[in-house]
């Protein structure tokens, strides 16, 4: 009998499916990553109903935002007024210009730059971006000094995609924040470095009950808990930070490390400013709430090596968590972000230097004695003005005005170095935008400086 043969065409059919099933999950895993490399490389437009588009922000005007898109010859429009956020192609942040002096505003504004003059009215505070600032002395909460930008590694949320929920699939990502519906996880790997700032707002409607589980090497909880991990607990009683010891450690489950007793119903907004700053070389920890250090901790193991934070929402659908500003830095653990002080009085001025020391009274003036900046500051206790070098100085606060003018807006800018802007009437163009503050007037801004444009609700 004669053996059975495949036809010549069905044998190279065979090898190519063949070959074919072998190289296609390589193929298909450099096509995303073509993809995601060039979507990182380009601009992103988010709407309301979620959908994104991706290419060259050209303007933002006349009620449209119009961009180039690889996939159009020509330009596109979209409506301004489904606009959640704009986020600007990344860059190396390295190769911008950095300043170690903060301005805030009263209206929370922050702006890097330099101050260069004061007088008894104003302040002039010269930024890269956006040349000479200046500022009546009414407007200003605050300067910092010596603030050293630290490396941005990722901020959000964007997508709800890049997020994995448990079964119960209770959250959505609506107008650039995260929020939760039920009892449930959402979780990401957010590569945290060695040492980091961690940040984030959290809101709630009605009363405050979240878990936030950082560096957990689980994406996914078992049986609701992660271990190996740091646990910041956040109820209408107050915020505690503990350790999730390893599931082999000798002892409890838990090690309380920092616990700050507050009442956060009070708090007419329902919102807080939550960042957590942990050197895993020391194993120490930094709670900050709204820009404020509560306490420090000290880790009493080897600190946890995971990379992923879970947000664990307790509530129930009428008391949901809302989760937004999310931003994570390298921490260079040399640097604070802010060296904050106590006021002496919201009356006058308050300069403290970092030695520790503080002057109270008037700040009169900036400017160069002896070849030297310093500030000049007429105190009730001395007969002569006092001169403090402007590099011994640590922050200023300025006494609080009476009342303020409105500051409403209809964007927030963020920028690529620090520091937010309120802005309405924004026209964006090729290499600038300009647009309205509230308070100080019209703006001209250099588009390099641009991280991200939120659309306030």
């Amino acid at each position: 009998m004669t053996p059975l043969t495949s036809p010549p065409g069905l044998k190279i059919f065979k090898k190519t499916l063949r070959f074919l099933r072998l190289t296609m999950p390589r193929l298909l895993a450099l096509l995303s990553l073509c993809v995601l490399n060039h979507v990182a490389a380009e601009d992103q437009i988010t709407m309301e109903n979620q959908d994104l588009f991706i290419g060259k922000i050209i303007a933002l005007k006349n009620d449209f935002i119009e961009f180039q898109s690889p996939h159009s010859a020509k330009p596109l429009k979209v409506l301004n007024k489904e606009l959640v956020q704009l986020d600007f192609k990344s860059q190396d942040s390295g190769t911008l210009p950095k300043n170690s002096q903060i301005l805030h505003l009263h209206n929370g504004d922050q702006l890097p730059g330099e101050i260069t003059l004061l007088n008894e009215t104003h302040l002039h505070f010269h930024t890269w971006f956006a040349d000479t600032l200046e500022v009546p002395r009414h407007l200003i909460d605050s300067i910092h000094f010596g603030v050293t930008p630290q490396k941005l590694i990722s901020k959000g949320p964007k997508r709800i995609s890049d997020w994995t929920q448990d079964q119960a699939g209770g959250w959505t990502l609506r107008n650039g924040a995260l929020i939760s519906s039920k009892s449930s996880f959402i979780g990401k790997n957010l590569n945290l470095p060695r040492n980091f700032i961690f940040g984030a707002q959290i809101a709630w409607k009605n009363t405050p009950n979240l878990r936030i589980h950082i560096c957990s090497d689980q994406l996914r909880p078992n049986e609701k808990e992660t271990s190996n991990s740091y646990l910041i607990a956040i109820t209408r009683n107050g915020i505690n930070v503990k350790r999730v010891m390893p599931k082999n450690a000798i002892g409890p489950s838990y090690q309380t490390l920092i616990t700050h007793a507050t009442n956060l119903l009070a708090l007419p907004s329902k919102t807080i400013r939550l960042e957590l700053r942990a050197n895993r070389d020391t194993r120490t920890l930094h709670l900050y709430l709204n820009g404020h250090e509560l306490e420090q901790g000290l880790d009493p193991a080897v600190p946890p090596t995971g990379t992923h934070v879970l947000f664990e929402s307790l509530n129930t659908t009428r008391s949901n968590s809302r989760i937004s500003k999310l931003a994570l830095h390298e921490w260079d653990t040399s640097t604070q972000l802010l060296h904050l002080e106590p006021r002496e009085s919201d009356k006058v001025d308050t300069l403290s230097v970092s030695e520790g020391d503080r002057f109270s009274g008037s700040i009169t003036s900036f400017q160069t004695q002896d070849s030297s900046p310093c500030f000049t500051v007429k105190s009730p206790l001395s007969p002569d003005p006092i001169h403090i070098p402007l590099s011994h100085c640590s922050i200023i606060y300025f006494a609080k005005s009476q009342k303020n003018p409105p500051s409403d807006s209809h964007y927030r800018l963020d920028l690529r170095t620090g520091g937010q802007l309120s802005l309405s009437n924004i026209l964006l163009e090729q290499e600038e935008l300009s647009a309205s503050h509230p308070w100080l007037g019209k703006l001209q801004i250099k588009r390099q400086a641009m991280g991200s444009i939120y659309k306030n609700q």
